[in-house]
C-alpha cells in the first residue's frame, strides 16, 4: 500500500491534531515579525486540519499533498480552499503566497539532496517578495531516542502496530503501519541536523530569520526533537 493509503482515514484521529497547533506558531510569528499576511500555501496539508484553521481565520488559503487519499478527505471536510494533488517538488500555481506552511515534520520525507534543492527552490518561486516560510524537521535526536520499537494503535476498534525503526548511520527513519492481513505502509524519512538544513536553505536562496524549538518560539539547543524554521527570501 503505499503512504496514506489507508492512514489517511485514521489520520485525523490522532496525528491530524498536531497540524492545527500551527495556528498558534503562525499567530505568533506574525505578531513577533508584524508580518502582513492574507494569502497562505499549506504545503503536504494531508487532509487539511491546518488549511481549514486558517481559513476559518479569514485567511486565503491553499493546500497541496502528493497523497490523493488525503486531499479527497480535505476536499469533504472543507469547503472554500483550493486543494490539489501534487508533489511538493514540482506543484505549480499562478500566484505567489505571503506565507507557505509545511507542518509536521513534511521536510523530513525528502530522502536526497536533489530533492530537497528541488522542493526548496519551487517553495521559494511560489514565495511573495516579503513572504515567510515556516515549517519543522525531525532532528537526528529524536530518531535516536523516540524512533524504535512498536506502538500498538487503536481508533474505532481498528487494531494496528506502529513500527519504528532507525538506521543511524544513514540517517533514515522508517514507519511501518502494519494492520494485518498483510496489508502495510511503510514511511521513510530522513533526520536533518541544524546545519545541514541552513545548509540547504542557504543553497536555496533563503535567509533564516529564526530557528525555534517548539509553537511558542522557544530558543533551540542540542537536545531539541524537532527544530520550526522560520525563513524568507534572501534580497
Amino acid at each position: 500500500m503505499k503512504p496514506y493509503e489507508r492512514l489517511s482515514k485514521l489520520y485525523d484521529k490522532d496525528w491530524g491534531k498536531y497540524s492545527s497547533k500551527y495556528t498558534d506558531l503562525i499567530s505568533n510569528v506574525i505578531e513577533t515579525y508584524n508580518l502582513n499576511v492574507h494569502s497562505i500555501l499549506d504545503v503536504a496539508c494531508g487532509t487539511g486540519i491546518l488549511a481549514s484553521e486558517l481559513y476559518s481565520r479569514n485567511f486565503e488559503v491553499s493546500g497541496i499533498d502528493i497523497s490523493e487519499d488525503m486531499i479527497n478527505i480535505a476536499r469533504k471536510n472543507t469547503d472554500g480552499i483550493d486543494f490539489q494533488v501534487a508533489d511538493i517538488s514540482d506543484f505549480t500555481f499562478d500566484k505567489r503566497f505571503q506565507m507557505i506552511t509545511c507542518a509536521f515534520d513534511s521536510i523530513n520525507y525528502l530522502t536526497c539532496d536533489v530533492k530537497m534543492e528541488k522542493t526548496l527552490r519551487n517553495i521559494l518561486l511560489h514565495l511573495d517578495d516579503n513572504g515567510v516560510f515556516i515549517f519543522d524537521i525531525n532532528t537526528p535526536t529524536l530518531y535516536e531516542e523516540r524512533h524504535f520499537g512498536i506502538i500498538d494503535r487503536s481508533f474505532d476498534e481498528i487494531k494496528f502496530k506502529q513500527i519504528l525503526e532507525y538506521d543511524k548511520e544513514h540517517k533514515i527513519g522508517k514507519t511501518i503501519f502494519d494492520f494485518g492481513n498483510n496489508e502495510s505502509e511503510t514511511h521513510i524519512q530522513k533526520a536533518y541536523s541544524v546545519d545541514e538544513m541552513d545548509k540547504f536553505l542557504l543553497k536555496s536562496g533563503f535567509k533564516i530569520i529564526n530557528r525555534y524549538k517548539d509553537f511558542k518560539l522557544s530558543p533551540i539547543d542540542d537536545k531539541a526533537y524537532k527544530i520550526f524554521y522560520v525563513v524568507k527570501r534572501q534580497k
